[in-house]
Order: structure tokens, then C-alpha cells, then sequence
């Protein structure tokens, strides 16, 4: 009788431990922290390019309306920080500049590129009335993904006053990518440019 009872009791407070139960819901953005940092640090890398080709002995007014997209923020802050960290001196009044630099940016972006071999993920239907299926995991013999990120910034610079141009600078181009291995499926490590050493 005392098992019996312990049995009712236990099956009785089930219903209340299963209803104090709860669960975490993860949220995942849109874009990884991944794909961010090899965008920004191609972005660090082609502004400190073009900062080379300002000179510093003239007062500029930066323009950076022209750069577009998701983290066109971050790239007009970090060509501003360059061309500080430089020397050249930027005001906030366009009639107070020696030259108007417009930036433009022509690819702030990643490309993704993979090589594989092996057998995909196989799905095997189950039988009718018995199982109800089943995926057999992907094999991989050899893979590589590579995550790549591309930035292309140039600037143009005029005199305000007569519209004349000051500066042309060349296209400039800062890359950063990320590289992951996978041999005979124990075998995997990723090769990457965008952390420094003590973050990897």
C-alpha cells in the first residue's frame, strides 16, 4: 500500500513539475558577429590606405554621405578616425575647409565560396505505419568554406570656393577573410586574418 501511495503521489505532482518547467528561447540575428568583423576589419584596412593619400598641411571637410549599406556608419567613423590618427586636420564648416573630400565606397561586403567531398545529409524515409523516417548526417572527406570580405574606398576632393579639384586618390582595398578545414571528418581548424593574436 505505502508503494502504491508513493507511486499516486509521485504521478499526482508530475503534472505541477512539469508545468514549473521552462524554457530559454534564443534569438540569432541576421547577420553573424563573423560576417561584422571581416567586413569592419576590411573597412580598418582600406581606410588606413586611403588616410595615406590625404595630405595633412590642409583643413578638410570629410563627406561621407556616398558610402551606403548596413555598415556604412562604421566605415565613415573608422576613414574619420584614420584620417585624424593621420594628422589631418577636419573642420565641421564646409566654407572653413581648404578641400571638400567625398568618399565613395565601391564593395563593403563578404563573398562566401566552399569545395566539398563527401555525401550530403541523406534523408531516408521511414516505413508506413512504423517509423517515421530518418537523416543520415552528411560525410566529409574534405571541405573548405571560405568567408571572405572585400572593402573599396576612393576620395575626390575640391576647393569650395572654385570647385577645383584638390585630391584624387586611387581606389584602395582592405580584405579580410576566414578559412575552415574539415579532413576525414576528425580533422577540422579554421585559418582567419580579422582577430588579433590574443583574441583568437
Amino acid at each position: 500500500m505505502r508503494g502504491s501511495a508513493f507511486v499516486a503521489c509521485v504521478v499526482g505532482c508530475l503534472p505541477l513539475l512539469l508545468a514549473a518547467c521552462t524554457t530559454q528561447r534564443a534569438t540569432s540575428p541576421q547577420r553573424t558577429a563573423t560576417e561584422e568583423l571581416l567586413i569592419s576589419t576590411a573597412a580598418d584596412r582600406a581606410a588606413a590606405k586611403l588616410a595615406e593619400g590625404i595630405p595633412t598641411d590642409i583643413k578638410v571637410f570629410l563627406d561621407t554621405a556616398n558610402i551606403a549599406g548596413p555598415d556604412a556608419g562604421y566605415a565613415a567613423l573608422t576613414i574619420r578616425d584614420c584620417l585624424l590618427r593621420r594628422g589631418v586636420l577636419l573642420v565641421a564648416d564646409r566654407t572653413m575647409a581648404d578641400a571638400i573630400i567625398e568618399v565613395r565606397s565601391g564593395s563593403l561586403s563578404t563573398d562566401e565560396h566552399s569545395i566539398f567531398l563527401g555525401t550530403p545529409d541523406l534523408p531516408i524515409p521511414g516505413v508506413p505505419g512504423l517509423t517515421g523516417g530518418f537523416l543520415v548526417p552528411s560525410l566529409n572527406l574534405f571541405k573548405r568554406a571560405e568567408a571572405k570580405a572585400t572593402a573599396k574606398f576612393a576620395a575626390t576632393g575640391y576647393d569650395p570656393k572654385t570647385g577645383k579639384l584638390v585630391i584624387a586618390t586611387d581606389p584602395q582595398f582592405g580584405n579580410s577573410q576566414k578559412i575552415d578545414w574539415s579532413i576525414f571528418l576528425f580533422f577540422s581548424w579554421t585559418d582567419e586574418d580579422y582577430l588579433p593574436p590574443d583574441k583568437r
